[in-house]
C-alpha cells in the first residue's frame, strides 16, 4: 500500500492505513467523546426511566383488576352456598371495631391463591402517620363496601338489583371491593382506585 502520511504529528512516512487505525484505536476516546457518550446516556436515561415506571404501574393495576375479577367470582360462589345474602365481614378488622370478620375468611374457601386478594401496588402507604401494607394488616388489599353486609342479593352475576340505604339502586353503580389507598395513581386521579362493582366489572369510582 502506498504511503498515507508524511512524517508529521506522530505518524512515520511509511505508516499504512492499517497501521493508522490501529493507533487512533489505541488512543481511546478523547475527553470531548467521553463528555458526549455520557451526555447522550443521560439523556436516554431521562427518557427510559419514566417510561419504565409507568410501564410497571400500569402492569400493576392489570395484575390488581385480574385479582379484583377472582374475587367476584368468589362472591358468586359465596352467594350460591350461603342463600345470596352478602357476607357480613368488617371494612376494617384490624381496628377492631366489632366482631365481624375479616373479607378474607369469606371469600378465600372459593379462590385457589390467597394472594390473589391482594394487590401487587400495595406495597407501602401512609396511614394514621405510619406506613402500612394493607394485606399484611387486614388480610386482603381491597375494603368491603361493610353496610352490605346481611343483604339479601338477587340472582343476576352478584345481583340484577341491590336494595341498599332504603332503595333500590343498579347493580352497575354499587361497588363492593376496592383499593384500601389510591394504589395506582395520585389521588384523585382517574385510575389510581381499582374497584368491583355489584354487576362483576371492574371499573373507576364512575364505574368506568
Amino acid at each position: 500500500m502506498a504511503k498515507f502520511f508524511r512524517q508529521t504529528g506522530g505518524f512515520a512516512d511509511n505508516c499504512t492505513e492499517k497501521d493508522m487505525i490501529e493507533r487512533i484505536r489505541n488512543q481511546g476516546f478523547t475527553l470531548v467523546e467521553l463528555l458526549v457518550v455520557i451526555s447522550i446516556i443521560a439523556l436516554l436515561t431521562g427518557i427510559l426511566v419514566p417510561c419504565l415506571g409507568k410501564a410497571r404501574s400500569i402492569a400493576k393495576r392489570t395484575i390488581c383488576r385480574s385479582h379484583l375479577h377472582s374475587a367476584a367470582i368468589a362472591f358468586r360462589m359465596y352467594l350460591d352456598d350461603n342463600n345470596h345474602i352478602m357476607p357480613p365481614a368488617a371494612r376494617y378488622p384490624s381496628l377492631r371495631l366489632n366482631n365481624k370478620k375479616p373479607i378474607a375468611e369469606f371469600l378465600l374457601p372459593y379462590i385457589a391463591n390467597p394472594k390473589a386478594l391482594r394487590c401487587p401496588a400495595d406495597d407501602g402507604h401512609r396511614r394514621a402517620g405510619r406506613t402500612t401494607r394493607y394485606f399484611e394488616s387486614e388480610g386482603s388489599s381491597y375494603e368491603y363496601l361493610e353496610t352490605l353486609g346481611g343483604v339479601r342479593v338477587g340472582m343476576g352475576y352478584l345481583t340484577d338489583e341491590v336494595v341498599f340505604n332504603e332503595g333500590k339502586v343498579h347493580e352497575r353503580d354499587v361497588h363492593v371491593l376496592y383499593d384500601y389507598a389510591n394504589f395506582h395513581d395520585r389521588k384523585g386521579r382517574k385510575g389510581s382506585v381499582n374497584y368491583l362493582y355489584v354487576d362483576g366489572h371492574i371499573g373507576d369510582r364512575t364505574g368506568d
